[in-house]
């Protein structure tokens, strides 16, 4: 009887850990974010660009289990990244939380078209984003 070895033990890992992918431009919210998901004992990945985000969002080794997604982001607009995340079947069912300044109809009604899972504006409470989080987590985790 051995030790398993680190493929094994990081595949393992990998299957039953949630990541949450951040896609943030401003480095003091995006650390913010992962400061208080990895406190409440979450994996993060922080994506400073839209184009950095949408190359996360589609890691097939490590895909996130629920993506924050600021829309004004420099590249490509957070709105354009979710119309693609929901092309890619990869990626179709994750949870995608809106976390921006923009508050405007539009961009709640496009965002909703778009099938996201919630809508939270800047500023806002690390204490209610998180247990937002941790709820469609949850109902993730009930649905598969």
């Amino acid at each position: 009887m051995g030790f398993p070895s680190f493929r094994e033990v990081h595949l393992e890992y990998n299957e039953t850990s949630r990541m949450i992918l951040i896609i943030e431009d401003d480095p003091d919210i995006a650390e913010v974010l992962r400061y208080s998901l990895e406190n409440e004992n979450l994996k993060t990945r922080v994506a400073l660009t839209g184009e950095e985000g949408l190359s996360a969002s589609l890691d097939k080794h490590n895909p996130p289990s629920l993506i924050l997604l600021d829309l004004l982001l420099p590249g490509m607009s957070g709105i354009e990244i979710c119309r693609r995340l929901r092309n890619e079947s990869l990626t179709r069912s994750t949870p995608v939380v809106i976390v921006t300044a923009k508050a405007s109809d539009n961009d709640i009604r496009i965002s909703q078209e778009l099938g996201v899972a919630d809508y939270i504006t800047k500023p806002f409470s690390v204490r209610e984003l998180i247990s937002r989080v941790n709820s469609l987590l949850n109902e993730t985790e009930t649905r598969h």
